[in-house]
């Protein structure tokens, strides 16, 4: 029975704020020597450190890389292992920032000793474990990436309210020159993280023949906008203030502004694809989609599949005549000259015409109401918009929506609420795009996929997907008016919900799948995946004491960042010699039950892996 680890991880900035640490990879050791009780119990301080050369020996007996989100899944089957201490590990391949020193080398980083608290399943033992890295410990990582960051809240000055959707631009108070370090928009709370490099404050017009910034780090102002309109505007002598000059690798800097008459509920914006910005837009410095529209191109270049949050804010009212607002999304599909979809290539005309969201939603949620129950008890229900809530036009008018809410007595009641601004509190959602409507709109080209028997084929170009791109607005209008008052576009973002065609065999199980090996000294591996946005697909050959042949003794294939022809392979197929394939020696395997396995991952954002696997006895 496998011993199972479950958490987060996260890294921590100013004001506690978190941000997961995406993409590093947990490293479990048995803990050995003498100390680890003492290990076990010791703070922080004491134990985090960078690994060294030498000081672990053998290899992990888990290793679990961190999502998106920040959680992971540890699983360990070594069977030696007995449930006792680990020391844990991180270790940065590259930090989840989207800009970092190209030529940091990896490290690794001692994090704790932990003795599991082991709980049985039905399945497994399972533990759980939280961690956030101390402020001071994770800038230490990111300044070893050669990361700058500057991060803290927008507010207003009176109540502290926080202020989403701004976007903030600093600036280094250069005695040559102004140079802009970046931009970020704040989130629901009024937070940004703005990532910068060295070079960015160190250039000047000589560069690089004369580096004139003497001191180590920026003299940091900075300049704040929302919908467009300036509400902070600071200027050099603001960098030059005590607290602002030759600031370290991690400074915190709050601001706040009078400029918000009604407060920062009373602007309309549109801020976020699920996590990623669309401000500044396609292509931009600072920009987090890409021109083509992939999102964080200079990591995971990630596309769009299944139901998908548009994040920002619309008010229930306008501030200024009071009346009711609404809004909606439009969306409008890029094409190919000639009209005929090209698997080689993008598309590049863009849309002649944008087309309201309608039934193309799936229940968002987008705050909670406030009333008093039949037992004069305060409560709180959920504010769920759906394609019901939407008009012919695909408005949704959140001020007066009706709410059936639950009264408790007598028991079973229930009662309906409207919504208002007395009673109302948003959450940072607009509308869940179902993508999948979107691009139902195209069949797919290969229905039901590859057969097994046409393993290691290449897929027909008329057979491949292309990629679909689309534009999304975002609109606000007057509800008595009918006017418009505010609009938002993110002009290129892909949409993909389409499947990845695969399929495994060898050559010599085509004829009869239960056909022993016995005596084989070579196999015949015939494997095809494509797909538009594969990430990486790799084929290994186990059996139950580990892995006996992985790549480059078998096929893989990765994505590289910033070239989007990556599609997968395919092995060659099947010939009339059963030769075909990728031949491999399994002449020295011992005699065992083996798998093969085909992995994939695409890059929808918050994909998970998939695997093909055959089986045959040697």
């Amino acid at each position: 029975m496998a011993y199972e680890i479950r958490g987060s991880l996260w890294g921590t900035l100013c004001h506690n704020v978190r941000e997961p640490l995406a993409g590093l990879e947990l490293r479990a050791y048995r803990s050995k020597g003498d100390r680890v009780t003492e290990q076990a119990v010791a703070a922080d301080k004491e134990t985090f450190h960078e690994v060294v050369e030498g000081e672990r020996t053998g290899a992990p007996i888990a290793v679990a890389r961190v999502d998106e989100s920040g959680a992971y899944v540890l699983t360990i089957d070594d069977k030696e292992y007995d449930g006792g201490p680990l020391d844990l590990d991180l270790y940065v391949e590259k930090p989840p920032r989207p800009r970092h020193d190209p030529t940091a080398k990896p490290r690794q980083f001692a994090v704790t000793t932990l003795q599991p608290r082991w709980r049985q399943t039905r399945k497994n033992t399972v533990a759980i474990w939280e961690y956030a890295i101390p402020n001071r410990f994770w800038c230490h990582i990111l300044a070893l990436f050669g990361i700058w960051t500057i991060s803290g809240r927008i507010t207003t000055c009176d109540d502290k309210t926080p202020i989403p959707g701004a976007v903030v631009s600093a600036f280094d108070a250069d005695w040559l020159q102004d140079d802009p370090l970046g931009t970020a928009t704040t989130d629901g709370t009024g937070h940004y993280v703005l990532t910068y490099l060295a070079s960015d404050f160190r250039r000047t017009p000589f560069s690089p023949f004369i580096n004139v910034e003497l001191t180590e780090g920026p003299d940091v102002y900075a300049r704040v906008e929302l919908g467009g309109q300036p509400i902070i505007t600071e200027t050099q002598a603001d960098g030059r203030q005590p607290g602002r000059q030759n600031v370290g690798h991690c400074f915190c800097l709050d601001l706040c502004t009078e400029k918000l008459p009604g407060g920062p509920e009373t602007v309309p914006h549109w801020q976020q694809v699920e996590v990623f910005d669309i401000h500044p837009g396609n292509g931009q410095p600072g920009s987090t989609f890409d021109t083509l529209g992939y999102a964080d191109p200079a990591g995971g270049a990630f596309v769009f599949g299944g139901s998908v949050t548009l994040r920002g804010n619309c008010p229930l009212t306008d501030v200024g005549t009071g009346h009711p607002l609404k809004y909606r999304f439009l969306v409008g599909e890029y094409t190919w000259t000639g009209g005929m979809d090209d698997a080689a290539n993008p598309p590049t005309v863009a849309p002649a015409s944008m087309t309201p969201v309608t039934t193309q939603v799936t229940g968002t949620h987008v705050g909670y109401v406030f009333y008093t129950d039949g037992n004069s008890q305060a409560q709180s229900a959920a504010v769920v918009v759906t394609a019901a809530n939407l008009d012919a036009d695909g408005f949704v008018q959140v001020d007066g929506l009706p709410v059936t809410v639950q009264m408790y007595n007598p028991p079973g009641s229930t009662a309906v609420v409207n919504v208002s601004s007395s009673n109302f509190l948003r959450t940072f959602d607009l509308l869940e795009l179902n993508t999948a409507a979107i691009t139902a709109l195209h069949p797919p080209k290969k229905p039901g996929g590859l057969a097994k028997a046409q393993a290691g084929e290449t897929l027909p170009t008329a057979e491949q997907e292309p990629v679909r791109r689309y534009r999304v607005g975002f609109e606000v209008r007057d509800a008595v008016t009918n006017t418009t008052t505010h609009t938002d576009q993110l002009d290129s973002i892909i949409f993909d919900n389409s499947a990845v065609i695969a399929t495994l065999d060898l050559e010599e199980l085509r004829l009869n799948g239960c056909n022993p090996l016995s005596g084989a000294t070579t196999i015949h591996l015939l494997h095809t995946v494509d797909h538009p946005h594969l990430r990486n697909f790799a084929v290994t050959i186990n059996n139950n004491g580990g892995t006996v042949h992985a790549p480059p003794q078998t096929p893989s294939g990765a994505f590289t960042t910033g070239t989007y022809s990556f599609r997968g392979g395919a092995s060659g197929p099947h010939n009339s010699t059963s030769t075909g394939g990728i031949p491999i020696d399994v002449s020295a395997d011992p005699a065992c039950a083996y798998s093969v396995n085909l992995g994939w991952v695409t890059r929808r954002y918050l994909d998970t892996g998939q695997t093909l696997q055959r089986l045959y006895c040697h």
